[in-house]
């Protein structure tokens, strides 16, 4: 028990750099709680509030410019709410069985999402499409959650007005906020292994402050290649214990 306390805070650790930079991490976590003898459900939960706090303490290296990000925000983050609300609201009206057959392709999706491109793209009706995308990751977040940083931020590169810095900002506002929402609910129906989520929340805390004072300094291609890498693997590891 104390070894999978220790492996619970290293993935927390590893998160919460890689989701304050970008996100996608908790792909990472969500088998290791499996691995802990968790049930798929809770796991979910778990994995959700746990994490939740990389996105938070990231943000306090851009504190100063943080309300003139959420402004900008605001309409995002409400359309993501409400579809959070409706996915974990899904997630918690099935049964343990059907889920657990379908979390294998779940996660092999979030970690596909990795290799969504992430650039500025002028598109027509740019502002609807972005809308309905980031309506999309909000669901997928209720519902699951691993992969939804990567997913948000390939959505909101496609602003070519943005830099990076704000982009990451923005990502970690929106990705919070509508974890904040799941959270409650999962929460609330006593979906949460809080001693896990606990250990994982503080070493998500620690690599999320870390991850968001290093965000504009390091390339992104080998954490999200580390992270791709041990996707495939906890893919294939969960597509072989359903059988």
């Amino acid at each position: 028990m104390i070894l999978n306390y220790f492996l619970v805070l290293a993935a927390g650790l590893v998160v919460g750099v890689i989701n304050g930079m970008a996100g996608g991490a908790s792909i990472i976590s969500y088998p290791v709680l499996l691995a802990c003898g968790l049930n798929p459900i809770v796991a979910v939960g778990t994995n959700a509030v746990g994490v939740t706090a990389a996105n938070f303490t990231a943000l306090a290296s851009v504190r100063k410019t943080l309300h003139s990000v959420y402004v900008q925000a605001r309409v995002l983050v409400l359309i993501s709410v409400i579809s959070a609300i409706l996915g974990a609201t899904l997630l918690l009206s099935m049964s343990e069985a059907l889920f657990r057959e379908i979390v294998p392709f779940l996660l092999l999706t979030s970690t596909l999402s990795l290799l969504i491109p992430v650039r500025a793209v002028e598109r027509l009706h740019a502002v609807a499409i972005e809308r309905c995308e980031i309506a999309a990751s909000g669901f997928y977040c209720g519902y699951f959650g691993p992969g939804q940083g990567v997913m948000v931020l390939a959505a909101l590169a496609r602003n070519p007005g943005r830099t990076p810095k704000e982009l990451n900002t923005l990502k970690n506002v929106v990705v919070g906020t509508t974890a904040l929402a799941s959270n409650a609910i999962y929460i609330a129906t006593g979906h949460v292994s809080w001693i896990f989520a606990g250990i994982l929340f503080i070493g998500a805390a620690a690599g999320g402050f870390i991850g968001g004072h290093s965000a504009t300094r390091m390339s992104p291609t080998f954490y999200r290649a580390v992270v791709f890498c041990v996707g495939i693997a906890a893919s294939a590891w969960l597509f072989a214990s359903v059988r």
